[in-house]
């Protein structure tokens, strides 16, 4: 890839970050009640999202530059994290929908995958009703839909302009949920984010071995964290 390329890759990258970044409502955090999954009727479909590649995630250089020199800076580490395999995450579907069915609820684990970014929008002023519209998934059989939602995998690092403020960190990042499919409100909201730094030197290339260590851990801890949140 050409400078040119270079630099307008990462300009669209960094404009998406301002158009997106304050886009959304703000869903606070819902428990589980426990009763509201015991009913005859209910029937669940556990629904992951792709795994998305590993990569380094830039918080807080906010101008062009800044994000250029930011992304030059951690191209190494980049490069490594995208050989890494994280196909662990992906047993979270079969896992939970085990885990539903021996506490007696009728669960089944959908094959595809969702992308929640392409479901349509649905309007409403009532709170915890979700912003996306999951009617689609009334005709799977089921009334009601969780989804284990994840957008980061990779290392976190903030930034004050191109200045870096922390060593970057191991993340395994995203949202788990639950969707009445008969009214799209949530009666479950999990956002989940670890974070672990390195225990070793972390600038080792080209392996990283520290970083690597980190995102193994907290991938595997996460999970657990998860299923504990969901099979209440």
């Amino acid at each position: 890839m050409n400078n040119n390329s270079t630099f307008l890759s990462i300009a669209i990258v960094f404009t998406t970050m301002l158009l997106t970044g304050c886009a959304n409502r703000i869903q606070t955090a819902i428990p589980l009640d426990p009763t509201l999954l015991k009913h005859e009727d209910v029937k669940i479909g556990v629904i992951m999202s792709n795994i998305p590649e590993p990569e380094t995630y830039i918080v807080g250089a906010d101008c062009l530059l800044c994000y250029a020199v930011a992304a030059a800076a951690n191209s190494s580490l980049d490069e490594h994290l995208k050989t890494i395999s994280v196909d662990e995450i992906k047993t979270l579907k079969p896992d939970i929908t085990q885990l539903l069915i021996d506490k007696g609820i009728s669960a089944v684990a959908l094959e595809e995958n969702i992308q929640v970014n392409k479901l349509k929008k649905f309007k409403s002023k009532e709170l915890n009703v979700a912003l996306k519209d999951y009617s689609i998934y009334k005709t799977k059989n089921i009334n009601h839909l969780l989804v284990i939602d994840v957008t980061q995998v990779g290392a976190f690092r903030t930034y004050s302009s191109y200045i870096p403020t922390m060593d970057p960190v191991a993340t395994f990042s995203g949202f788990a949920y639950i969707i009445d499919l008969s009214t799209n409100k949530y009666i479950l909201y999990r956002p989940f984010t670890n974070r672990k730094a390195s225990d070793l030197e972390w600038d080792e290339p080209p392996t990283f071995p520290g970083l690597t260590n980190s995102l193994y851990e907290i991938i595997a801890t996460g999970k657990d964290a998860i299923k504990a949140n969901l099979t209440l």
